[in-house]
C-alpha cells in the first residue's frame, strides 16, 4: 500500500517514525508529513494546512494515517469523501499510542486491517467499529462458516445500497454475516458492479448459475412471474442458495429490501 502519515507535533512525529519504519519493513510505500511549526529537525515534509494536504494526498494514496485527534482527521477528510469503494483507508492514532482507530473505508479500503497492523506495531488497542469485525473481535472463537447467501438485485444498484440492505435483513433475522461462507446468484448478474464489489468487500466467493440450472433445483420455492419474465426463472435467491449449498436446508426464505432479495441456506 502507498501510505501517507500525518503528524501535528514532535511527539506525534516520533510515533509516526516508528509506524513508518515498521510499515516500510512490511513492504509498504510510506511518506511522512508534519505541521510546519514542528518541522525543525524532522525529515518529514512540512505542511501549513492539513485541509490542503489531505485534499492532495486523498486521491494518490491507498491509506492516510493521522497521528493526532480524531476530530482533526474528520474535519480534514470530510470535504473529499466520495465513496467507500474508492476512498482510501483512513486510520487515526493518538499521540500517546494508546489507540489505533479505523476511521474510513474499513472493509473495502483496508482500514480495519491497517489499524490492527499499526496497533501491533505500537502496542495499542485497535478500535474497529464495522459490525462484522467488531463482533468477531468481541467473540474471537471461530463461528461455523456454514451458511450460503442467495442474492438477487435490481440492475445498477450501488454496492452501498446492497451492503446496507443485506446487513439489515440478516440482522433482523439474527443471522451473523460472519457465518456466510459464500454467495450465489444468476449468471446475468456477472457484470453487476455493485454486487461484485459487495462480494469482494466481504471476501465472499460469488457463484453464478444459469436460469436452466436454477430452474432444475427441486424444492418448494417462492415464485414471481415478474422475475420469470425478466431472467427466465421464477426465483433467484432461494434457488441459488440451495443449489450452491447442496445438502442442508433454507433457514431464511426470500426476503426483500430496497431492490435486493436474499435467502440463506445452512449446509449440513
Amino acid at each position: 500500500m502507498k501510505i501517507a502519515i500525518i503528524a501535528f507535533s514532535s511527539c506525534g512525529a516520533t510515533l509516526a517514525e516508528k509506524i513508518m519504519a515498521a510499515l516500510f519493513e512490511h513492504g509498504h510505500n510510506t511518506s511522512g508529513h508534519i505541521a510546519k511549526r514542528h518541522a525543525n529537525y524532522s525529515a518529514f515534509e512540512p505542511f501549513t494546512s492539513v485541509y490542503a494536504l489531505t485534499a492532495h494526498l486523498f486521491g494518490c494514496n491507498d491509506a492516510l494515517v493521522f497521528v493526532g485527534a480524531c476530530g482533526i482527521a474528520v474535519r480534514a477528510i470530510a470535504p473529499v469523501i466520495k465513496s467507500k469503494l474508492t476512498d482510501p483507508a483512513v486510520v487515526v492514532c493518538d499521540e500517546t499510542g494508546q489507540f489505533s482507530i479505523s476511521l474510513l473505508s474499513g472493509h473495502a479500503g483496508g482500514a480495519n486491517c491497517l489499524a490492527a497492523q499499526i496497533a501491533k506495531i505500537i502496542n495499542a488497542t485497535p478500535v474497529i467499529t464495522t459490525a462484522s469485525d467488531a463482533h468477531n473481535m468481541l467473540n474471537p472463537i471461530s463461528q461455523a462458516k456454514d451458511l450460503v447467501l442467495g442474492i438477487g438485485c435490481r440492475r445498477g444498484l450501488a454496492a452501498e445500497v446492497i451492503a446496507r440492505a443485506v446487513t439489515i435483513m440478516l440482522w433482523d433475522n439474527k443471522i451473523p454475516l460472519l457465518r456466510i461462507c459464500k454467495a450465489a446468484t444468476i449468471d446475468v448478474k456477472q457484470n453487476e458492479e455493485g454486487l461484485l464489489w459487495f462480494a469482494k468487500t466481504h471476501k465472499l466467493p460469488l457463484n453464478f448459475f444459469s436460469a436452466k440450472e436454477l430452474s432444475g433445483v427441486l424444492g418448494d420455492f417462492s415464485s414471481s412471474e415478474r422475475v420469470l419474465q425478466a431472467v427466465g426463472v421464477d426465483n433467484v435467491c432461494e434457488r441459488a442458495a440451495t443449489l450452491c449449498g447442496k445438502n442442508g436446508q433454507l433457514i431464511l426464505r426470500k426476503t426483500a429490501k430496497d431492490g435486493v432479495t436474499i435467502a440463506v441456506f445452512r449446509k449440513d
